[in-house]
């Protein structure tokens, strides 16, 4: 019975989502996505089975497309801001512009190689043309002439997981209510100042009562401003820092391995501002870049309190472990609420040339108490102590068609971390992209966020491959190959471990309103598995196979739609676990009235938990929503948006999953009685745009 109402309910909402799509009038709506930010969500969301709570790049674009970039006076770093272009684009447009002068029309960047209309269409809404002069602003215009933004969200599910259940003899685990509510207000100057606060209460968490008196579960607030004189960057409060390629600090979105194979590169400003709702990848404190010319100079301080379990050894505290996951539910989670002291100091010195620049980087890390996690075999070279101290060289610089960048680091245990990367055209319709890197099994940096095959930038060694080639106006490649091992031990590996990746994806546009595209993408690994008659697990060959196929089409000029079909497959010696998913999406805007509605409809498949699938979603503005499909059901959503006015914008949203031959979802606290699971949503946004 329950397959039968299921079935019907996926039907239905199909041919529903597509009637109303042919009854409308619409256009695409204002605020999805990019495609090459939505592939890197989606790819860091299957590596760390966690989805980023980072929106920052999402809100620097909506701020651009009312504050839009002038390409005749745009530097390296503010091309870079945009997140949309490869090191190799942005070298081959500056060159263009030193050469011919300043760029008359948009249209002149069809003559600039690499910049084919889908990437010119790509970045088309956040920059304009024209006989700009560099501005210069007065104080009083950093104050006055950006935007003012209060963002209010709200999440309630609909079905009561057991954390919030309880008996006559006991209380419920979760302290607080299901909902979760996120308040966020921003003053946005882009490139120059920003200020705002941040409020988030995660589901389960108390609100003005149990271990939250002061309110909300967390708050943040932060002061920006960038570009007054000698002062590049003056940050108070919360922010980030991105130092090099990633080997000690790299705290905002960075790309791997995935669909944008030339996007391999760490690039941005050094600081940047905090104002996304995690908990965890931020400095507290005061930071400022001062440059002079070809030099630019930082540092910066934070003390802040982490989340950690502590115990005593000799009659002294220790933490053995941080927790970086923000969650404060359980009596448990806290009773490790800020139970460490981390005190972090660092800086910066870098020399910036036309097409060249060098930087010194080093970062210090003290914590009160000292770490001491318990020790596995896994595990033994990870840090522990009271004291943390890393230092590392960068470089980047071009040199005609050809890009260098990299970074050497070593933490003071003395070893080492190294990134040497290459991007060059090597036809006016190929670029190839090459990367090494070396991590030491004993390297030790907190915030690390190189490139690689795991999220851990420690215990690895690898080289990188990459390639596009433009077939023609209508087809492109994109392809890479990926060749690594870990030297020592890691989780779930208990033996040093190699193994291999393939990606190949082919897209053809075959008008403007009409596009496909196929994905093919192959990893071989090592995994402990536990074979038929052994009772103990031990290290195995393991391979991962996805093949994806997808279809674009824009039906008019305000309606979208999309289809996509991929299949998964797990394999070890023991077994072979094999999935499939097929969704359709739909988006539209009505013409004469301030509504625009998108939704989508998924049916999955899959035999086992290793053979999921990960698709990302159109959600409320900000929200980065990735589906992590396995078992067998349906799932489905719908969106709308209502533009009151000017200012005011409202969305809200309904996403439920449906498991068939299922009667409970999820585990432990978050188990559900049942094979459904409901989320609504509800969000505001009063801005006042200059």
């Amino acid at each position: 019975m329950a397959t039968c109402y299921s079935t019907r309910c996926g039907i239905i909402c199909g041919i529903l989502l597509l009637y109303v799509c042919k009854a409308a009038m619409a256009q695409q709506p204002e605020e999805s996505l990019p495609a090459v930010m939505a592939n890197n969500l989606e790819q860091t969301t299957a590596g760390t089975d966690a989805v980023s709570e980072d929106d920052a790049q999402w809100q620097r674009l909506n701020a651009l497309a009312r504050h839009r970039i002038s390409l005749n006076t745009a530097d390296e770093a503010t091309l870079q801001s945009l997140g949309l272009l490869t090191p190799l684009q942005i070298s081959h447009f500056l060159q263009y512009r030193l050469v011919l002068g300043d760029l008359l029309s948009i249209y002149e960047l069809q003559a600039i190689p690499g910049f084919e209309p889908e990437v010119i269409r790509r970045i088309l809404p956040y920059v304009t043309v024209g006989n700009d002069l560099a501005p210069h602003y007065t104080m009083r215009d950093y104050l006055h002439k950006g935007d003012h933004a209060v963002l209010l969200r709200y999440a309630h599910p609909l079905e009561k997981a057991k954390g919030y259940q309880h008996t006559d003899s006991t209380q419920p685990a979760y302290m607080g209510s299901p909902d979760k509510l996120f308040i966020r207000y921003r003053y946005n100057f882009p490139r120059y100042s920003s200020w705002g606060v941040v409020m988030e209460k995660d589901a389960g968490e108390g609100l003005f009562k149990g271990a939250q008196q002061q309110g909300f579960d967390f708050y943040s607030a932060h002061l920006f401003i960038r570009n007054a004189g000698k002062i590049k960057a003056l940050a108070l409060g919360d922010y980030t820092v991105n130092l090099g390629q990633g080997l000690l600090s790299w705290q905002g979105q960075a790309y791997g391995k995935g669909a944008s194979v030339m996007q391999i590169k760490r690039e941005g400003e050094v600081l940047r501002p905090y104002t996304s709702p995690g908990e965890f990848y931020f400095f507290r404190g005061a930071a400022v870049t001062l440059q002079q010319r070809h030099w630019e100079v930082t540092a910066f301080g934070s003390w802040r309190k982490q989340d950690a379990s502590t115990d005593t050894l000799m009659e002294e505290l220790i933490a053995e472990s941080v927790n970086s996951s923000g969650y404060h539910r359980t009596s448990a989670e806290v009773s490790r609420r800020g139970k460490v002291q981390a005190g972090t100091a660092g800086g910066n010195v870098r020399y910036v040339t036309h097409r060249w620049q060098l930087g010194g980087n080093v970062l210090w890390q003290r914590f009160t108490p000292a770490l001491q996690q318990k020790i596995a075999p896994y595990n033994q070279f990870d840090f522990r102590g009271q004291q943390l101290v890393g230092g590392s060289i960068d470089y980047a610089g071009s040199w005609k068609n050809v890009h260098v960048f990299g970074e050497v680091a070593a933490s003071d245990n003395g070893k080492l971390a190294i990134v040497q990367g290459l991007l060059t055209s090597i036809a006016p319709a190929a670029d190839a992209a090459l990367l090494y890197r070396y991590y030491d099994k004993a390297y030790q940096s907190f915030f690390a966020k190189g490139f690689g095959d795991s999220y851990r930038t420690g215990n690895e060694q690898g080289i990188y491959m990459g390639l596009t080639l433009k077939i023609n106006n209508k087809c492109k490649l994109d392809t890479y190959a990926d060749f690594f091992k870990f030297p020592w031990l890691k989780y779930r590996i208990n033996a040093p471990a190699a193994g291999q990746e393939f990606f190949l994806s082919g897209s053809y546009a075959l008008n403007k309103k009409m596009s496909w595209q196929c994905r093919y993408n192959y990893r071989q690994g090592a995994e402990n598995i536990l074979l038929p008659g052994n009772p103990v697990k031990v290290p195995e060959v393991v391979t991962a196979t996805h093949l994806r196929m997808q279809w674009d089409w824009q039906l008019r000029k305000q309606f979208n739609t999309a289809l996509r079909l991929e299949g998964s497959r797990y394999r070890t010696t023991a077994i072979t676990q094999q999935g499939w998913m097929m969704y359709l999406d739909a988006a539209y805007h009505f013409s004469r009235l301030p509504f625009a509605i998108s939704g989508r409809v998924s049916r999955f498949q899959t035999s086992s938990y290793d053979a999921r699938i990960y698709a990302t979603e159109s959600s409320v503005l900000y929200e980065n929503a990735v589906s992590q499909l396995y078992g067998r059901g349906w799932q489905y959503y719908a969106n709308v948006k209502w533009k009151v006015n000017r200012r005011l914008s409202g969305w809200g949203r309904f996403h439920q999953s449906i498991y068939q031959d299922a009667d409970q979802i999820g585990s432990g606290n978050d188990r559900i009685n049942g094979n459904k699971k409901t989320i609504v949503q509800l969000q505001w946004q009063y801005l006042i745009s200059k």
